[in-house]
C-alpha cells in the first residue's frame, strides 16, 4: 500500500531545499506514487529518477507521470531499490539529491543508506534525506555520511545525510 508524504510534509521538505533542487539529478526511491520526483521535476530539477518495486504502484507512478507531462526529465524504473543502485553503479551515476522514502514496515531498507554511501551514489555536495517515522532512529553517521539535520512534521521525521566535511 502507497503512503504518500503528506502536503504539509512535502512542502517542509522543498521549502528546506530551496534552491538545491533546480538544475540538479534527483532521484527518488520507493517513488511511491511519484509525487516527491514529480514535485522537484516541478521546481526545475534537469533530471529526475523514481524507482518503485511494487506493480500496482509502478502503474499508478506511470498514470501520475504521463499525467504531468515531464517526461522529457523523469525516467520511471521498476525494480528493486537495491537493484536500481547496483545499475546506477554499473552507469557511473551520482546525484545530486536522493530521497528515500521505503514502507515504514521494511526496517532492512533504511540499510540501503550505507549501501548508497559504499557504491559513491551521492554527488560530493549532494544530500541525502531519509523520511521515517518518529519512532524509528536513524545512525547519525553511516559510512562517510553524516546526519546534518532532522525535521519533525507530525509523526515524519525527514534526515539529512551528507558526506562528511561537506
Amino acid at each position: 500500500s502507497v503512503r504518500p508524504t503528506s502536503d504539509r510534509a512535502k512542502e517542509t521538505l522543498f521549502n528546506i531545499f530551496g534552491d538545491r533542487v533546480r538544475g540538479g539529478v534527483f532521484l527518488d526511491l520507493f517513488s511511491g506514487s511519484g509525487s516527491i520526483g514529480l514535485e522537484a521535476a516541478s521546481r526545475g530539477a534537469s533530471e529526475v529518477v523514481l524507482v518503485e518495486k511494487d506493480p500496482a504502484t509502478f502503474a499508478l507512478l506511470c498514470e501520475n507521470l504521463a499525467r504531468c507531462g515531464l517526461d522529457d526529465r523523469v525516467t520511471a524504473l521498476r525494480l528493486d531499490g537495491a537493484e536500481s543502485l547496483d545499475l546506477f553503479r554499473e552507469q557511473g551515476r551520482s546525484f545530486d539529491v536522493i530521497f528515500l522514502d521505503p514502507p515504514y514496515r521494511d526496517p532492512e531498507a533504511y540499510g540501503l543508506i550505507s549501501l548508497l554511501d559504499r557504491e559513491g551514489l551521492l554527488a560530493a555536495e549532494g544530500v541525502l534525506v531519509a523520511e521515517h517515522d518518529r519512532r524509528r532512529l536513524l545512525p547519525e553517521q553511516e559510512g562517510s555520511l553524516v546526519r546534518v539535520r532532522q525535521k519533525r512534521v507530525g509523526d515524519t521525521i525527514f534526515s539529512f545525510y551528507r558526506k562528511a566535511g561537506k
